[in-house]
């Protein structure tokens, strides 16, 4: 979660940005870097900052039957491009049932793993590991981290270079 603070069912996102940076200008390079892939509309119909507890909560499970990538893409097609909250149950729910997780939409509706779900953020925060930026990727356990939508050049010096130091292992 990139703010827990934010109110349970999601916030008005020209809003947010503004209370929380002073307007939305930090994702003109996201939508810029949306179109350069060919997505004429990238971030088009962000219409909510989400609170993105359930979610996380059913990704957890999504993640258990191998359905983790398939669910988020749903999440942030639903999000960045229907216009969907994906901060309500429900939008989760309709989500976990086109990403076929098994059990995702009762999940999504109750409270199950929400403890369990509070518990890891908090210790999250506590050792430092709080994302703090979406995208971020942890290579190598957290080794390297760095956040922020990547061109596919910068994807290619990554890779380049976490494969010479396997070689070099």
């Amino acid at each position: 979660m990139i703010d827990p603070g934010t109110q349970p069912d999601g916030e008005e996102y020209k809003a947010y940005c503004r209370r929380r940076w002073g307007g939305d200008g930090w994702t003109s390079s996201l939508r810029a870097a949306g179109r350069q892939m060919g997505e004429k509309t990238a971030f088009a119909n962000w219409k909510t900052w989400p609170n993105t507890l359930h979610a996380n909560r059913v990704l957890l499970a999504a993640d258990a039957q191998g359905l983790g990538g398939r669910l988020t893409d749903i999440i942030c097609r639903k999000l960045y491009e229907e216009g969907e909250n994906v901060s309500l149950r429900t939008t989760v729910a309709a989500a976990a049932e086109e990403a076929g997780v098994v059990d995702g939409a009762r999940l999504a509706a109750s409270d199950e793993g929400l403890d369990e779900l509070k518990a890891q953020l908090k210790n999250q925060l506590a050792g430092g590991k709080r994302v703090s930026a979406a995208p971020t990727f942890s290579i190598n356990d957290g080794a390297y981290v760095f956040s922020g939508a990547q061109e596919t050049a910068r994807w290619k010096l990554i890779l380049e270079h976490f494969a010479a130091d396997d070689d070099d292992a």
